[in-house]
């Protein structure tokens, strides 16, 4: 019997618990989903603490009530505003001219975890950018290679002691014997991508509701995690003002859009085929058809849509990790999924590649997914309950 894990990701409006297993041909099986909506988070804060341990308590009997098995351990995906990067460059003599031991890589990942942030943050992961030799020159894998010393660039990720704190206050309440907490970015950025494509780096965008989790990912690690405000909320919020409609319709609304419409395309006149243009959304409300001009309801969009793309140049441009200038910015979770034309939109705004991502996995296609699943699907790379997850990753990722 395949052994089954349970994993939380916390999203800017919904908390959700899976319970699953690994299916063949490295799919995800799984056997219970619950979702609970909730405040969120902004600046690092809770927005409505009294309610979040009832609220957790709900997302973990939900999935337990469809999955018909009880969490004794739990996984907890910690968010980029729980959440600190930094990366260690770091480098160890080997003595003699010899072949590299796991040990050796085991002690270099360890040298570089002196950032003192023992008081307030917990480390979760210790992952691999790259390694070095004598040559200097960047490696994945340097077990089994010869030389006098080893160095590379390691990332470290850190949680916020209040974030576990509150966590585990929730999850005690709910019964839960166990919780382990990892990196949801990373997690999101191992799940996407393959080997080949993060040895060459990736920019991650994970669009909410309320907010992005923006990710710079290389070989095994993490390079750099930001979080700003910006979320699909916007738009709904920004079309329910100005159509002054309610949150549920201006949702509807937003549904509908298509950025690719031309309202005001003049057909040629020597075309002998009839065109129609359509000038006008249409939603339904209380059995009645409201619509809305294409035009101005593009507009609307479009400025939001904007102001997510100063976000992320801003972000980029401020970066500290010397990133390649060719990296497109890859975009997932609901925020902007909806909305047809949004890539083609962002990529002249940016000036950059831009393409939406999701999980490949059947039936769970969804972008709104990716965390989750991410976070499922790390636990199960390192084989399920086998000891310490932190431990377990880092042997997992020498024998890559």
């Amino acid at each position: 019997m395949k052994q089954s894990i349970a994993i939380m990701d916390f999203g800017t409006s919904k908390i959700t618990v899976l319970i699953g297993s690994r299916g063949i041909n490295d799919s995800i099986n799984l056997d219970g989903i619950g979702v609970c909506e909730y405040a969120g988070f902004s600046r690092g804060e809770w927005l409505d603490k009294e309610r979040l341990s009832y609220c957790i308590g709900q997302a973990i009997s939900s999935a337990e009530s469809r999955a018909r098995k009880k969490i004794d351990k739990l996984y907890v995906g910690v968010p980029n505003e729980f959440s600190l990067c930094r990366v260690g460059h770091v480098c160890i003599s080997l003595n003699k001219k010899r072949r590299v031991t796991e040990q050796d890589v085991e002690e270099l990942r360890e040298s570089g975890n002196n950032f003192g942030l023992e008081q307030d943050w917990t480390v979760i992961n210790m992952q691999p950018i790259y390694y070095t030799l004598d040559n200097e020159h960047k490696l994945i894998e340097p077990v089994g290679m010869t030389s006098t010393k080893l160095g590379g660039s390691i990332s470290y990720l850190f949680a916020r002691n209040d974030f576990i704190a509150d966590i585990n206050g929730a999850t005690t309440v709910a019964d839960v014997e166990e919780t382990e907490f990892l990196s949801a970015s990373l997690a999101e950025v191992l799940f996407l991508f393959d080997d080949l494509r993060r040895d060459r780096c990736v920019i991650l965008a994970d669009v909410g509701a309320l907010g992005t989790a923006l990710t710079i990912g290389r070989g095994d690690g993490i390079c750099v995690q930001n979080y700003f405000p910006w979320g699909g909320t916007r738009i709904t919020a920004a079309l329910a003002d100005s159509f002054d409609i309610t949150l549920k319709q201006a949702e509807l609304l937003k549904r509908k859009i298509i950025l690719t419409l031309d309202p005001n395309y003049t057909p040629p006149l020597d075309d002998g085929e009839a065109v129609v243009l359509q000038t006008e959304y249409e939603i339904e409300v209380d059995k009645e058809i409201k619509r809305f001009s294409v035009a101005e309801t593009n507009k609307i969009a479009e400025q939001e849509i904007r102001r997510f793309a100063e976000y992320v140049r801003k972000a980029l441009k401020y970066c500290e990790y010397d990133y390649p200038d060719y990296t497109p910015l890859s975009i997932t979770g609901g925020g902007l999924g909806t909305i047809r034309g949004a890539e083609a939109y962002l990529i002249k705004c940016l000036g950059r590649e831009v393409e939406f991502v999701k999980p490949a996995q059947p039936m769970m296609d969804s972008a709104q997914l990716s965390s989750a699943l991410g976070i499922m699907n790390m636990v199960l790379l390192c084989g399920g309950d086998d000891g310490r997850l932190l431990d377990r990753f880092k042997r997992w990722f020498s024998k890559r």
